[in-house]
C-alpha cells in the first residue's frame, strides 16, 4: 500500500543545463578548435586530410562540436523539458501564427496568412473565437505528432546577467 502514495519527482520534467566545463578541458578544447580549424583564412575548415592516430581524429571531431555548440546548432539542453523557456527565444519571422476569422479550407497554405491580424485590446468577445491560432499547423500541428513543431524554431538565447 506505501507504493501508490509514492511522490513522483519533478526534476526530470525541468532538465539540467550540460555546461560543466573542468580545469583539464580549457587546454584540450582549445587544441581542439585549432586542430578544427587550423588556417587563418578558414580555407581548410570542416574537413580533415590527414590522421596519422585516433588521437588526432577525435580532437578533429570535438572541435566541430564546440564549434557547432558555440554557434548555438547545439543546445546544452533537451528542447522537451522545461529548462528551455530560460534559455532560448521563438524566431517565428516566416510563420503564419494568428489569422482572421475561421480556419483555412487548404492544409498547407493559407491566404489569411498574407495580411497580418487584427488583434483589439478592447474586444468583448474571447481572442480564440475571433482568430485562428496556427492556421497551417506549423507550431502545433494538425495531429498528435507535430504537437512538438514550434521547438523547431527555438534559437539559443543565453541569459545575460
Amino acid at each position: 500500500m506505501s507504493r501508490a502514495f509514492r511522490a513522483t519527482p519533478a526534476k526530470s520534467a525541468f532538465g539540467t543545463l550540460n555546461q560543466v566545463v573542468y580545469q583539464g578541458d580549457y587546454i584540450s578544447n582549445k587544441k581542439a578548435k585549432l586542430t578544427y580549424c587550423a588556417n587563418r583564412n578558414y580555407t581548410n575548415c570542416n574537413k580533415v586530410s590527414y590522421a596519422s592516430s585516433y588521437d588526432q581524429y577525435n580532437l578533429f571531431k570535438n572541435g566541430r562540436y564546440l564549434n557547432a555548440k558555440k554557434n548555438g546548432c547545439i543546445l546544452p539542453f533537451d528542447k522537451q523539458n522545461l529548462i528551455a523557456g530560460l534559455y532560448t527565444k521563438l524566431n517565428l519571422t516566416d510563420v503564419c501564427t494568428v489569422i482572421d476569422g475561421s480556419p483555412c479550407s487548404k492544409i498547407y497554405s493559407c491566404d489569411g496568412c498574407l495580411t497580418g491580424a487584427k488583434i483589439d485590446k478592447d474586444a468583448t468577445e474571447p481572442f480564440y473565437q475571433m482568430h485562428t491560432i496556427d492556421p497551417v499547423g506549423l507550431l502545433f500541428g494538425k495531429s498528435e505528432c507535430g504537437v512538438n513543431n514550434y521547438a523547431k524554431y527555438m534559437i539559443y538565447s543565453p541569459a545575460t546577467k
